[in-house]
């Protein structure tokens, strides 16, 4: 399995390659262009010899530096508006003379300045989804497939609403946060076994994905083995843990699923708050599904963390038969 690092680089190595694409796309085209219309081509050479004779008078210094690049964008504008004529004269927008980034935000180069654009945090998400086969469950497990046949429409005295009615609901609610989604909401999704908690933020992360957020979706096992790599089996190779870090807080969405799987220790307890701290401060949402009902939470981790779940969550409780059983039994 490759690390984050690796992926990264391999990324970086396909921006590469799609600008060296691109530019032949764009000499191939100009080719085409000025083999019909060669007075573009003329154009063309007319502006690139433009600039070289003005920066030749600059370091010559006989003309005032001002009046030269008047004269650079007076003769620049003459041979645009001729070219813009030609162009559409044949019916040619200008942008078919220039390269078609696949974004132009970043000139497919994957950042803006310092800042990583977004099209690359979302081939990187992607990239995490191929590897650990959530996109294959995703494109099972969706809003489109979720079966409510597979819940008890009998009334519960217990909860004051069948399992069925109780699933519409957690449904309706999980659609609604993708359809709000930024606007401050975390999700605790919990309940008992085969209830349908991780196909509801298989959901969630599907539909944000297609939205072009970036998901990241993890097993509370792999999680803080993750971070007890990082922290302390680790070599030299502090950059992939910086990289693990920022991951985790700058993924738009983080899915914690199966929390209380893990081996609990004092690490963990002590990660899963900065974690969800981190988070919080920066506005980022995160999504936990628990077969761990608010009893066993407090039980299981610190009054800061449980705290931050009742304070700062949105509960979901599943309730119901193990669907798994059922089908098993339906088949």
């Amino acid at each position: 399995m490759a690390t984050r690092t690796q992926i990264f680089r391999e990324i970086l190595r396909e921006y590469d390659s799609l600008r060296t694409e691109k530019a032949s796309e764009l000499r191939e085209r100009k080719a085409m262009i000025f083999g019909r219309l060669p007075r573009l081509a003329e154009i063309e050479r007319e502006m690139s010899l433009l600039g070289t004779k003005t920066a030749r008078m600059v370091l010559q210094g006989t003309i005032d530096t001002k009046d030269i690049m008047e004269q650079l964008k007076e003769g620049q504008k003459i041979l645009e508006c001729e070219r813009g004529e030609i162009l559409a004269a044949h019916h040619m927008s200008p942008e078919m003379l220039e390269i078609e980034y696949t974004c132009p935000k970043c000139q497919d180069t994957g950042y803006n300045g310092t800042e990583k654009c977004i099209c690359l945090k979302r081939r990187l998400m992607d990239k995490l989804y191929d590897q650990s086969n959530v996109r294959d469950m995703i494109q099972v497990e969706n809003f489109d497939n979720f079966d409510f046949s597979m819940y008890s429409a009998v009334q519960s005295k217990e909860e004051g609403i069948s399992a069925k009615g109780n699933a519409e609901k957690l449904y309706r609610r999980a659609l609604g946060f993708v359809e709000d989604f930024g606007n401050g909401a975390n999700l605790l999704i919990y309940g008992g076994t085969g209830l349908g908690k991780t196909f509801l933020c298989n959901c969630i992360a599907k539909d944000l994905l297609e939205k072009g957020h970036t998901v990241l979706y993890l097993t509370a096992g792999q999680l803080f083995r993750k971070l007890e790599e990082q922290r302390f089996h680790r070599d030299d190779d502090e950059e992939e843990a910086k990289e693990w870090d920022q991951e985790l807080l700058e993924a738009e969405l983080l899915i914690i699923d199966d929390l209380g799987t893990e081996f609990s220790t004092i690490f963990t307890a002590s990660e899963l708050f900065r974690i969800i701290n981190d988070r919080k401060l920066a506005k980022k949402a995160v999504v936990i599904s628990t077969n761990l009902g608010p009893t066993e939470l407090m039980s299981q981790y610190s009054d800061r963390v449980t705290s931050r779940f009742f304070g700062e969550f949105e509960q979901m409780k599943f309730f119901g038969e193990d669907i798994r059983i059922i089908k098993k039994y339906q088949k």
